[in-house]
């Protein structure tokens, strides 16, 4: 099944003063398509518009153009959806660990079918070792997840594929097959799960 679905996706803002009808586009013209069990690191600068993809995916901003479908609807029960960034109006994100804090109340193991992480890559190590293994357990209960990673945290193994946002348009870095994730049980998955030390592809705190 896939849990969201993104088409034609495209976002600008006002730039410049005030009355200056210039404006500065963000994303243009976007597809991405998360498929349930999925984990997806979305790689990119701080200014490439990961921020603003991750809003338009929780349905917390409205593109200017183009589709957002959860669940194969236009629109999903608010229980469906955590998204957690430092940039929401009513995060505490941060803070040490809030972040995690911020998913785990949100994130419902009986009802989320998508989970929406930004600014995992500046989280200190432990918390970013929390959020993923939070994020992994939801995606063997069927999940899908996206959330804004470095190139190290997108290499981890339990990873399933990771995209680059560059330019306003998204290039696959890393992936296995959808139709094989689909397929899979979800006793494969934990299989797969267990063989997969994604701690090691971390540094260890200092």
């Amino acid at each position: 099944m896939i849990a969201l679905s993104i088409i034609s996706l495209s976002k600008s803002f006002r730039a410049g003063t005030a009355g200056c009808s210039a404006r500065v586009s963000v994303l243009r013209d976007l597809d991405l398509a998360l498929w349930a069990g999925e984990i997806v690191a979305l790689e990119g600068t701080r200014a490439s518009g990961r921020t603003t993809l991750l809003a338009c995916a929780a349905g917390a901003l409205k593109p200017d153009a183009g589709a957002v479908f959860w669940l194969g609807a236009r629109a999903a029960p608010p229980e469906t959806i955590a998204y957690a960034s430092s940039r929401a109006p009513s995060s505490a994100c941060s803070e040490r660990g809030a972040l995690f804090a911020a998913l785990s109340a949100a994130a419902t193991p009986a009802r989320t079918r998508l989970l929406l992480v930004d600014d995992l890559d500046v989280a200190e190590p432990i918390e970013q070792r929390l959020v993923l293994s939070l994020l992994q357990r939801h995606a063997l209960a069927g999940a899908a997840v996206l959330f804004a990673a470095s190139a190290e945290l997108a290499a981890a193994p339990l990873v399933t594929r990771a995209v680059s946002l560059s330019n306003g348009t998204l290039v696959q870095r890393r992936k296995r097959s959808a139709a094989r994730i689909a397929a899979s049980s979800r006793s494969s998955r934990a299989r797969a799960s267990a063989r997969s030390t994604y701690g090691r592809s971390l540094r260890s705190p200092q």
